[in-house]
């Protein structure tokens, strides 16, 4: 008779993981890491180009797509280097310094304890995010997708996008001079790849709102609110720099516990417990950034001019092009049966898919940027399409077509991604602004880092006057379409004065209204001479480099 094992002994063996499933587990954890590295890879390509290809007269930015915001967190990491408190120098009214981003204060510090430039402090951050974010990512997808789907779904969300590469191909179909639709194309917060390439400050908020759902979900799960704690930790980090990605949070949140409360027809005590600890963490920095906003006339008028970028959501017929592939999968996986489902993972995923519809848009300026986040139900339920639904049908039905159809589908999934990091090469190509400036004036904007303050407001074209607040520590006449209060009014005032048809007496008003100090004149606004003349006298120049001239603006006694 063999004797029977001792009960330690079977509870050891009950407790070690079994050797097939460690394996696996390690295999997917190599397969991660893969992919991890492989987006690293691709997403720097661009911005590696840029350094290398930048010819000996000129000056590559460092910033790989959206040139005009970044120029601003620039300024504020510029200013919050220094100080706890600073004020809105895209702009030429004077305006009370205040802390209004945790991010860019962080950023900034770091730039003044290691030396670095902001290039070099954005190519950092851009790494780190993207760890952040990816990390953050399959953390969440192996607590809520099954492990058949973990790959795939981790793949989508890493590398997945639209089907705005359509529309460039009516471009060139129709001879077009700009594709139409172009937020169906270049809108990067339901992008994770274009995230990773080049927005990092969206990277951070997305891997914070992944954290904070992922850690809610468990905390439920385990009945452990030292999870919420955690969530609510998160949230007031995000509250400090991205406080609107806690309505996307809160939402989520508040559906799931609704339909879990009509599931198992009982209140839900304790996520509401749950929700509350992390509202009371999350949301006092939140509601500070709003009092800010609401009290502080100019970061009040800053809000109110976001429109000026015409950035909406895109209509929702134009929903399956921007999110593409992916969405059309996860709208086969979904079943309405989802949203009373007795698994808390999949209840969960359902509830923020769902979510997104109504968030996106709501009416409030910021409303695309609720776009963030939806890529991660819609990359585990376009998983479960692809190996649940897609891939069985056709090993039925059509057998020899499993492996091609599967592998058009994954290129559809990327094929705008593609795009996006052929074209971003291509743009670096042409050597132009604003993502390359001269040396000419990179010297102009060098000089006036050495010799302006804050009491100065330095005027130029827009293309220049952006750079200003990032290189010196002058105020912008001109900067950025919603930090440069009333932008169009004072986009026409630069031109009248950078024009020397203007009349003398127009252009001094218009200098003397918001004490102008210097005046920057480049090819782009006619020879300097012509312009010097036409001033009788009020515009003399203070330094020339190449064709970039700066004019000190005398003042009337």
């Amino acid at each position: 008779m063999t004797p029977s094992p001792s009960r330690p002994a079977v509870a050891a063996q009950l407790a070690a993981p079994p050797a097939q499933a460690e394996a696996r587990h390690r295999g997917e954890l190599r397969f991660v890491a893969a992919l991890v590295t492989l987006a690293l890879l691709i997403s720097s390509a661009p911005l590696v180009y840029g350094y290398l290809a930048t010819p000996p007269d000129k000056h590559f930015v460092g910033v790989v797509y959206d040139v005009p915001d970044h120029a601003q967190y620039f300024a504020w990491m510029r200013d919050l280097a220094r100080e706890n408190l600073a004020p809105n120098r895209l702009t030429p009214e004077p305006n009370a310094p205040a802390f209004f981003n945790l991010l860019w204060w962080g950023v900034g510090r770091l730039g003044a304890f290691t030396g670095l430039d902001y290039a070099a402090l954005w190519a950092l951050l851009r790494i780190l995010a993207a760890l952040a974010l990816l990390g953050a990512g399959y953390a969440f997808i192996r607590v809520a997708a099954p492990h058949a789907q973990r790959r795939l779904a981790f793949g989508l969300f890493a590398f997945g996008g639209g089907l705005g590469v359509v529309w460039v191909a009516v471009k060139y179909l129709r001879s077009l001079p700009d594709a139409p639709f172009p937020f169906d194309i270049y809108t990067a917060e339901p992008n994770t790849f274009f995230i990773l390439m080049a927005f990092p400050h969206f990277g951070l908020a997305l891997a914070s709102v992944i954290a904070m759902l992922g850690l809610t979900l468990t905390a439920y799960r385990r009945r452990q609110l030292r999870y919420a704690l955690a969530a609510g930790a998160v949230g007031f980090t995000i509250g400090l720099q991205h406080a609107y990605d806690l309505i996307t949070v809160f939402a989520v949140i508040a559906l799931f516990g609704l339909l879990v409360w009509l599931r198992d027809r009982r209140f839900p005590a304790f996520l509401l417990k749950s929700g509350a600890l992390i509202a009371a963490l999350s949301a006092p920095p939140a509601a500070y950034l709003s009092a800010l906003v609401l009290t502080d006339p100019t970061w009040g008028r800053k809000l109110e001019q976001f429109d000026n970028a015409g950035a909406w959501t895109p209509l929702p017929w134009h929903l399956p092009i921007l999110l593409g592939a992916p969405f059309l999968l996860a709208l086969l996986a979904f079943r309405p049966k989802m949203l009373r489902s007795r698994d808390d993972a999949q209840l969960f995923t359902a509830a923020w898919f769902v979510a997104h519809f109504p968030l996106v848009y709501l009416p409030v300026k910021f409303q695309i940027h609720l776009l963030l986040g939806w890529q991660v139900p819609i990359a585990i339920l376009a998983a479960g399409a692809l190996l649940t639904t897609v891939r069985p049908w056709l090993a039925q039905h059509a057998p020899a077509l499993v492996r091609p159809t599967l592998a058009a589908l994954l290129g559809l999934c990327m094929v705008t991604n593609v795009y996006i990091t052929a074209w971003r090469v291509l743009d670096f190509s042409r050597h132009t602004a604003p993502y390359y400036l001269t040396q000419d004036e990179v010297a102009a904007l060098r000089w006036l880092g050495e010799r302006t303050t804050r009491a100065d407001v330095v005027l130029a074209d827009l293309e220049f006057g952006q750079n200003v607040p990032v290189w010196s520590d002058a105020r912008a006449f001109l900067s950025h379409w919603a930090g440069t209060l009333d932008f169009f009014a004072k986009r026409a005032l630069a031109a009248e004065v950078l024009d020397p048809a203007t009349p003398p007496a127009r252009r001094a008003a218009i200098l003397d209204q918001y004490a102008v100090t210097y005046v920057v004149a480049r090819p782009q606004n006619g020879p300097p001479e012509v312009l010097a003349a036409s001033s009788a006298g009020q515009l003399t120049q203070a330094f020339r480099a190449g064709d970039v001239t700066i004019f000190r603006v005398r003042k009337e006694r």
